[in-house]
Order: structure tokens, then sequence, then C-alpha cells
């Protein structure tokens, strides 16, 4: 399927004003009072600004300008950056493996996918972004930041990166690397079979069925849905997951503004619920996941624990823009005219760019809109944090890399956290194999028997990651809850 695809299935027609604006504000002609008005502030650019700049130039400007004015989950990309940040949504990218987003001219990662070069170096979801290999970026584009990130695989990069409770900068290196961006985890935990969704990518469904059909195997019904800290992503992924719990009925309904759509309904044709299901969120479960997590609530079709989700009901639509002079090419003799490239037929080599714009809301199957409230989860249970360490976001280690002392590493982060909540005198996790880390590493190998070198060799790392699945399973309390239900 083609990358550029859309959310979901839409012809959309852009507001009359970038009508107006694409097709007569760089016309000299143009005869309409917003054309003529435009038109002379592009002429008082090109005669008072010192510097150099092209009509496209000031389209983009105007374009990102009109559409990241509409809500904060809208924005205009160049074709680049729509390659760039909706490519991580088809399961694979090259560069360090994180997603970003620019929040109030701060540049915020808002994903790290696992087995990055990212994620090994420490980058975390929420660091933000203010140097790249030494040189400011404050200010600076979401397309520039991006490009001064990206490169070939081996390649160095330096990321300087402010975190929330630190006041110092975070100088961490890396090397680019293909990443493979897989969004479905699966595993069987004796007689319940886990499936845990990072985000709702263009191969999710495919994930889940291939979980379930593993579980179906082993003869396994009791199945935990993991989405806490999942954002969102491709509607229709959502909806095809749906389809394998929620029973006959209405998923989730969409409310267009635009008169011209008919309201969406999507149904599950599912006659008999096949598995028991608990579906773990948080506040960081957010969009696509909480119209899965609506639904089968709603529905009953399994039970709901862990904290309040974040709340975002408004659904976006992917628009190519097409360029003002495919624009005037393509509408010529039209009286309805339309800077949708959908409408056209030949639209992948006449794009502007791409406007990501909230087109409309979503409603669980009961009609509740659960925008800006979230959903309650039918169990109520905070997340567990002793010593402020996340126990669900654990990650075992990656038993590649033996960190020598001093190593800033994410395999030293996850050593250090186990430690830490095995009691081990560790201090603050911090990424450094340290020579405080090093002493904790010698006492756990000496009271398993292991050569106390000190050293975080494989048959260290193995133990370890033993040490954090018991972990979670002991003091993920809602987790823990999840298994009590299906058990009874």
């Amino acid at each position: 399927m083609n990358k550029f695809r859309r959310i979901t299935v839409l012809f959309l027609v852009i507001s009359i004003s970038l009508m107006v604006f694409t097709s007569t504000a760089f016309s000299a002609d143009s005869k309409t009072t917003d054309g003529e008005y435009l038109q002379s502030i592009i002429d008082l650019i090109k005669q008072k600004y010192n510097g150099n700049i092209t009509d496209d130039e000031l389209l983009q400007g105007a374009l990102k300008g009109m559409f990241n004015t509409l809500d904060q989950y809208s924005q205009y990309y160049t074709p680049e950056e729509f390659e760039e940040f909706y490519g991580s949504l088809e399961g694979a990218v090259e560069g360090v493996g994180i997603s970003i987003e620019k929040i109030d001219n701060n540049l915020i990662v808002n994903k790290v996918f696992a087995n990055s070069p990212a994620k090994k170096a420490g980058v975390l979801s929420g660091d933000r972004i203010v140097q790249v290999n030494g040189e400011s970026v404050q200010g600076k584009e979401l397309n520039e930041v991006v490009s001064k990130i990206k490169g070939m695989s081996g390649t160095k990069v330096k990321l300087g990166i402010m975190r929330q409770g630190t006041k110092n900068l975070i100088t961490l290196e890396m090397y680019r690397a293909q990443v493979d961006l897989p969004s479905v985890h699966y595993e069987l935990r004796g007689n319940i079979g886990y499936i845990h969704i990072d985000s709702f990518s263009q191969n999710s469904s495919k994930g889940v069925s291939e979980a379930l059909k593993y579980f179906d195997g082993k003869k396994v019904t009791r199945i935990v849905l993991d989405l806490r800290n999942n954002p969102g992503g491709y509607l229709d992924q959502a909806i095809a997951i749906a389809r394998y719990f929620v029973p006959k009925g209405i998923i989730t309904t969409l409310d267009y503004k635009d008169t011209l759509l008919e309201d969406k309904i999507y149904y599950s044709d599912l006659e008999k619920v096949k598995y028991s299901l608990a579906v773990l969120v948080n506040e960081n479960t957010a969009s696509a996941a909480e119209i899965l997590t609506g639904a089968i609530k709603d529905t009953k079709a399994g039970v709901v624990i862990g904290s309040k989700t974040f709340g975002k009901a408004k659904v976006q639509e992917s628009i190519p823009i097409l360029t003002d002079e495919a624009f005037s090419k393509f509408n010529e003799g039209s009286e309805k005219k339309s800077a949708n490239a959908y409408d056209f037929k030949s639209y992948m080599t006449d794009l502007s760019g791409w406007a990501k714009m909230t087109i409309g809301l979503y409603y669980t199957p009961n009609g509740n809109c659960i925008d800006l409230k979230g959903i309650e989860p039918e169990i109520k249970i905070k997340e567990p944090t002793p010593f402020g360490i996340h126990v669900n976001l654990l990650e075992p280690m990656s038993v590649t890399v033996k960190p020598s002392l001093g190593t800033q590493y994410y395999d030293v982060l996850s050593a250090e956290c186990v430690l830490k909540l095995l009691n081990y005198n560790i201090g603050t996790p911090d990424y450094i194999l340290d020579a405080n880390s090093v002493e904790a590493i010698k006492k756990f190998q000496k009271s398993n028997k292991l050569s106390s070198s000190g050293i975080l060799d494989f048959t260290t790392q193995k133990l370890l990651n033993k040490k954090i699945a018991d972990i979670k399973l002991k003091q993920d309390k809602v987790y823990s809850r999840a298994i009590s239900e299906l058990m009874k």
C-alpha cells in the first residue's frame, strides 16, 4: 500500500480561503479582494525584506501558519516532513529511532522505538532536544532539525537534551541505523496471552492476528491487552483489532463537520466473543487506543484496568495539497475548485505538502465523546513507581554490548533500575556505568554465584533480564490485577 495513504478513506474539500490563497495570492492578475490583499502583502515583503525569499517559501510559511493555528493536532508538512514522520507508521525507518513533535516552540521526543540507537543511548519520551552535534536548534523548524538528526547508517550524531527534573544539559551520542519498528509484542505467560501494542502502525492488526493464532495453537483464551503509553495511530488498524474482540455491533461512530460527508459508523461482525480480555490503560493511552478501549468497555468485551486515559476524541485526516501550478492545471474550466490532491488522479508529483487536520470527533458505542475527559477504567489502579521507577516501562537489556566503565548506555539504565529495585546501593539510575554501579554489579554477581568482576557481561545481563521479568510480574499491580480478574 502506498506509504502516503490516507488515515481514513475520505475525499475532503479544503476551505475556500486556502483555495483563494493557492490560486490567486501569487497571481498578478487576481481580481478578488482577498487575492489583491494577499498579493499586496507579498509585494510588501519583496520590496522591504532585506534577504532572499521565494514565492514558494512564502506559500509554505503561509500554509504552516494556517493549519498550525487550527488546534494542537493540526499541522502542515512539507513532503519531506510527511515522509519522515509518517514513515514511522509503516514499520521501518532509517535514523536514530525517535519521533519528534513541536510543542510551544519546543522539540519534544514523543516516542523512542525499541532497539533503536536512541533507545540504547538513553533518549526518553518527553526529552526536549536543544542541540544537534553541539549546535543549538532552539527556534529551528521541525524539518530542519530532523534533517540534522537524519543521516546514513553508521554515521554518528550527538543530541543535546533537557529532561524534566534535571537542570543540566544531557549529551547523548549514537550511531544512525536502519530501525525496524514493530508495534505489536506478544508472549505466553503461563496460561495467559500477553499482547502489548506500542502504537497503531500499518501492520498492527497483522501483528495481533499472529499473536492470537499463536495463542489459539496453545489453547489460550485469557488475554491481557496492554495499551499503556499507546499514543494512537491509524484508525483502520484500531478498528481491525477491535473486530477480534468486540461483539457484533457498533465499534465507534465518526461525526464529521463537513456536511458533504456522511457520519461513519464502524461495526464488528463477531458473532461470539472468543477471549476473556483485560485491557491495561494509563494517562498516555490516547486517540485510536481510546477508540479500541471505549469499544471494549462499552460492549463489555473485557475489563479495563489502570488509570484514566488521555482524552483525545478528535480525528485527523492527512490531506495532500496541490501546488499553485497544479491547482490551476487540474481546476481549469471547473466551477467547483479544489486544492485537495485526492480529488485528482495524478497528484503524487504535484504536491506542495500535506495537511494533517482535525475533521471530526469519534464517539464510543454508547454515544460518549471522551474528548478532554478520557475513559475511566472499571478498576482503577495507580501504576507503581518505587524509587521513581516506572515498573511497567522497564526494558530488558539488549545482550549485545558489554558496557565499560564510564559508558553511557540504555542497558546501563536497565541494570541500574533493576539493581535499585533489588535493594542494591545504586544511587539514582542515570545511564552511566560509574564506580558505584560497578560495585553494585559485583555484589549482585557474588550473591548469584557468578564471577564478581563488576563487568556487565552477557551472563549477568541475561540474569538481570530474568529479574526484570520477575519484578514486572510481582510489582506491576495493574498487570497483576488483570491476571486476578482473568482467573476468576
